[in-house]
């Protein structure tokens, strides 16, 4: 096998669609371009690093009542949705609608990247309860709001509903005038 053209130390085992010869896959990683590489079989999409998200800090939450009620008209919107889905939402489910959210809202994207149907109207639902409920508060502090909200559901989490039965517990349903159902 011949070198590596990039870096002249390694074999190259993989065949570059840009450098057209094999490259080793440490410089086929660290060269990549999403443009010219998406058709190859190793192009990989950059994975998100959803712990750098800013966030605020639970404690912070707690002694700030409009960041719990801009937290709460979130799982609001999130226990609404699982109510009209038959409670089938699993926390994995509610965790990568936030993860999509934070997508939009701190990455910029401009569509959700999901081909699961529930997952991609959970996103529209709750995004439009951001849209009523959250209208004049700053993309900085929703971002922060989703931030939290991951962690907090990625603690919770034991993989199966006790994320979201602790929020159906203890926000309740967003109903659609942005007044939410408080459970006793």
């Amino acid at each position: 096998m011949a070198k590596c053209p990039i870096c002249n130390s390694r074999k190259g085992k993989r065949h570059c669609l840009i450098a057209d010869s094999p490259v080793c896959s440490l410089c086929c990683g660290s060269t990549r371009n999403p443009d010219l590489c998406l058709e190859c079989q190793y192009y990989q999409k950059p994975k998100r690093r959803y712990n750098d998200v800013p966030a605020y800090a639970i404690s912070e939450m707690d002694r700030n009542m409009d960041l719990e009620s801009y937290g709460n008209a979130i799982e609001g919107a999130l226990c609404s949705y699982d109510t009209e889905n038959g409670n089938n939402l699993k926390d994995s489910d509610a965790i990568r609608i936030i993860e999509l959210l934070i997508d939009t809202h701190y990455f910029r994207d401009q569509q959700v990247d999901t081909d699961i149907q529930l997952i991609a109207n959970g996103v529209n639902y709750v995004k439009e309860a951001i849209r009523k409920d959250l209208h004049d508060v700053s993309n900085e502090v929703i971002v922060k709001i989703l931030g939290v909200i991951r962690f907090v559901a990625k603690r919770r989490t034991k993989m199966g509903k006790e994320y979201m039965n602790i929020i159906h517990q203890y926000v309740g349903q967003r109903i659609d005038t942005g007044i939410r159902i408080l459970r006793q």
